[in-house]
């Protein structure tokens, strides 16, 4: 009996697609925890995990409030214990689930983003007794997570439509780096099904975008934010690089009048601007940061237009050392700038300010 179950079990391993914890959430106030287990064959697994349903088995519900523990924290490592380590931890129990519901299967063709977006998904639990832990799959749609988008009315809309392009969900194809990762890891660098793309820098098409998502706690008031300092860009005419380095908007993708998301300049980064990337960089390619950042902005104010969040680790560094400048999406970051600046040119030149600091 006990070499028959083994074998299931190996089976079950063996037809499970490869998936992870995608995302989780923790209480303040309860013990349960809620984690989305994505797999790179497209499918949820949205799971409620309580220790009231664990029953006689204290070494569960030991190792249960370690893993809890940990995400409350915030932190990577705990005790020698790791973020990586809970995620298992919380997700192995599931595996035969997964294995039944989303079966291995092998395709050649890229994900679209609705297949990220819109998953088929499964709403499971996880019982213990007697220190043994049993998945279960509970008869119900209603998982409980709010849907990432924000929905707009048809004058907001048709505004948005005589200045930016708009594209469906199913137009937009997911570039992952790793196989690992696809369709489990938040998409960012995406192609258009069949565009044409427009004229890069480079005088090359430009191929890729950077997907910029709506986030859960990103409302409508703020995404109108962000896209109206865009809608300045694109109306202020301003000079493509080598004159300006800025990211600049391409458009949106929508679903009627559902947004989830903008589309932006891809930039093949090296990484943010940092004090130890300064520091490891000689003063010659500083002062050419310098420069270009300072006439960058400088581009954005003669066309009134304010950053907003001038800080370095909004100036992305490309692979041929150019210093791009990111994100309008009209907040500020305390000690950048100061909370009676924010939202004005003097704020982003306080901003600025720090910024030179770090190239001299």
């Amino acid at each position: 009996m006990h070499e028959s179950t083994t074998e299931a079990t190996t089976l079950d391993m063996a037809k499970a697609p490869h998936y992870d914890v995608a995302l989780w959430q923790v209480h303040e106030t309860e013990d349960d925890c809620d984690i989305i287990i994505r797999t790179n064959n497209g499918r949820a697994f949205y799971c409620n995990i309580s220790p009231s349903r664990f029953h006689r088995s204290p070494r569960v519900t030991e190792q249960y409030f370690n893993c809890l523990d940990l995400l409350r924290s915030g932190e990577e490592e705990k005790d020698d214990f790791y973020m990586e380590d809970a995620c298992d931890w919380l997700s192995k129990p599931f595996q035969p689930l997964i294995a039944q519901l989303a079966p291995r299967t092998a395709t050649s063709r890229r994900p679209t983003l609705s297949q990220y977006l819109f998953p088929p998904h499964f709403v499971c639990t996880l019982e213990a007794t007697d220190e043994k832990l049993h998945p279960l799959r509970l008869n119900t749609q209603e998982h409980g997570w709010s849907k990432p988008m924000i929905i707009f009315n048809d004058d907001y809309l048709r505004d948005l439509d005589q200045w930016t392009r708009s594209y469906h969900p199913n137009d937009i194809e997911l570039c992952y780096n790793r196989a690992q990762d696809v369709l489990i890891r938040r998409p960012t660098k995406v192609m258009i099904i069949n565009g044409s793309g427009d004229e890069g820098y480079n005088n090359s098409p430009t191929t890729y975008f950077f997907f910029k998502r709506f986030e859960l706690s990103f409302g409508a008031t703020h995404a109108k934010a962000e896209l109206m300092t865009c809608k300045k860009v694109a109306m202020a005419h301003i000079p493509p690089p080598p004159e300006a380095w800025i990211c600049r908007l391409h458009g949106v993708v929508r679903d009627g009048t559902n947004l989830f998301g903008m589309l932006f300049t891809w930039i093949d980064a090296k990484g943010v601007l940092s004090g130890a990337r300064a520091a490891q960089s000689s003063a010659q390619l500083r002062r050419h940061w310098a420069a270009s950042i300072t006439a960058s902005l400088e581009k954005l104010h003669q066309a009134g237009i304010v950053w907003g969040d001038a800080k370095a680790e909004n100036i992305l560094i490309d692979r041929d050392d150019n210093a791009w400048i990111i994100d309008f999406g009209g907040s500020y970051t305390v000690g950048w700038v100061d909370k009676d600046k924010a939202g004005t040119v003097e704020g982003d030149r306080q901003g600025l300010a720090k910024i030179m600091d770090i190239l001299h």
